[in-house]
């Protein structure tokens, strides 16, 4: 099977109304302002428009975009969803609100965030340059992600009962390889670079582009998922994959365009190199959004809105990329089983911070993530032992002994009488020793990951501390 790029996009947004203007021309289909305001629809005249004929991937409702050679005046703001972005802070008080310069990208001549021409700008951009567009896109997922159909003042949301749901694509909702990455096992196993759709088990053959050739595999309950969280959440995709890749794999998880209707930011509009980051998420109130990434590291300025899946590693070449020595799922022959598996969990959650915030009346979604975290290990006194260097010394400074009071547990230095469980991984150690003496659980730091990932108190008895080979 070979997908069609671009996905269905016939609900991407067309003017009027107009989401917003930059530099007097409506960004997403060039409108003057002035026309706009008089009720005239038409294209700007005498500036340079782009292709009307569609993009590239045969999508003729994509954004189209026009040029303007200059601004009058200095830089006025680009309007973004449903406010202006101002240039000292926010409406809140946020002084690390999104402002110029440094200018984020320029497309087609204007510095997308705040209308600055690149000639007054001095050509200097913090992130992706116009050489970069292709095909003269002009950031249709950010373009996309203004539709009225994606509110984001607080007070509609709230009508709504909706937060916004950013999603991360690989590890997260599904796992690819490409065809010359399969591992002999896997091919033992069935998965050849001849194999085709399997729909029963959610396995599609992907080509794209020229010559990439993939096997792409929907997580266990991808589909039920999407179609729950719908109903709670404004859904938007980031990724940092390509573009191209990105349209294809939206094809297989919403054909019809009714979960992120265009709502889908890739590596080509994101603003920081391998990095993720809500500004280009037009609206996107940090108070409001909830993101679910396998990657906390491509978060650094929003840890309090993640909720941190545990990555899905169907295919071997993944588990090689992060340098885990186990055998893939599909080495395996088996998968996660959509009853329980990390989708399913992680729903439940979602479920939780969606009702304790509407019902509860709260005004910043991040206050509930953090108390829902506390409520995973709240009865748990635990202490660990020689898990990272100068554990023994500094504790509270390792990411384990963090993690776990995150969690909501107690965490100290020493064991005692309060102590429920101690993680470690040399079971010759005297805490470990100890709590074999004193009836203590005694699990492997994985158990504190697991916790992590599942948001309950997982089995010990699955976490034993075995001793390490010679």
């Amino acid at each position: 099977m070979k997908q069609k790029q671009g996905g269905n996009y016939d609900d991407a947004p067309r003017c009027p109304p107009h989401p917003g203007f930059v530099g007097g021309l409506c960004f997403l289909c060039g409108a003057k302002k002035e026309d706009a305001e008089r009720g005239a629809p038409g294209v700007a005249v005498g500036h340079e428009t782009m292709k009307q004929g569609g993009d590239g991937d045969g999508n003729d409702d994509e954004a189209r975009c026009v040029k303007e050679e200059d601004t009058e005046g200095g830089s006025p703001g680009a309007a973004v969803g449903h406010g202006m972005m101002k240039e000292e802070g926010d409406d809140h008080g946020n002084d690390d609100a999104p402002r110029c310069p440094p200018h984020p990208e320029f497309v087609l001549g204007l510095c997308y965030r705040c209308g600055a021409t690149e000639e007054d700008a001095g050509g200097s951009a913090s992130g992706i340059t116009v050489a970069n567009i292709e095909e003269a896109q002009v950031l249709p997922a950010l373009a996309a992600a203004t539709s009225i159909a994606s509110p984001s003042d607080m007070a509609t949301l709230k009508r709504e009962r909706k937060l916004i749901l950013v999603l991360d694509l690989d590890h997260t909702l599904l796992n690819s390889t490409r065809l010359q990455d399969l591992s002999a096992q896997e091919q033992r196993n069935g998965f050849t670079p001849y194999t085709g759709d399997e729909l029963h088990m959610e396995l599609f053959r992907l080509e794209y582009s020229d010559n990439v050739r993939m096997l792409v595999k929907l997580r266990p309950f991808v589909r039920g998922f999407l179609e729950q969280a719908s109903s709670m959440f404004w859904m938007h995709v980031y990724t940092l994959g390509r573009q191209g890749y990105a349209k294809a794999v939206i094809d297989l998880l919403d054909p019809d365009g009714v979960y992120f209707g265009g709502r889908v930011v890739s590596r080509k509009e994101s603003t920081q190199r391998d990095m993720k980051s809500l500004d280009v998420i037009p609206g996107a109130d940090s108070a409001a959004v909830v993101i679910l990434d396998d990657t906390d590291g491509a978060w650094p300025g929003h840890q309090d809105n993640l909720i941190l899946m545990d990555r899905y590693h169907y295919f071997a070449s993944t588990c090689r990329k992060f340098g885990y020595d186990i055998p893939s799922l599909a080495e395996q022959g088996r998968d996660e089983r959509e009853q329980d598996c990390s989708l399913a969990m992680v729903l439940g959650v979602l479920e939780h911070i969606h009702k304790a915030f509407f019902d509860g009346d709260r005004v910043d979604v991040r206050d509930v993530i953090r108390e829902v975290w506390r409520q995973v290990l709240p009865e748990c006194t635990v202490v660990f032992s020689y898990l990272e260097e100068y554990m023994e010394d500094f504790p509270e400074d390792t990411l384990m002994w963090t993690l776990a009071e995150r969690l909501g547990a107690a965490c100290q230095k020493d064991v005692d009488g309060t102590v429920t469980h101690v993680v470690v991984e040399d079971p010759g150690t005297q805490k470990a020793q100890w709590a074999r003496e004193h009836g203590k659980f005694l699990v492997n730091p994985e158990w504190i990951k697991a916790v992590s990932f599942r948001w309950c108190r997982v089995d010990e008895r699955g976490f034993p501390v075995t001793a390490r080979e010679s």
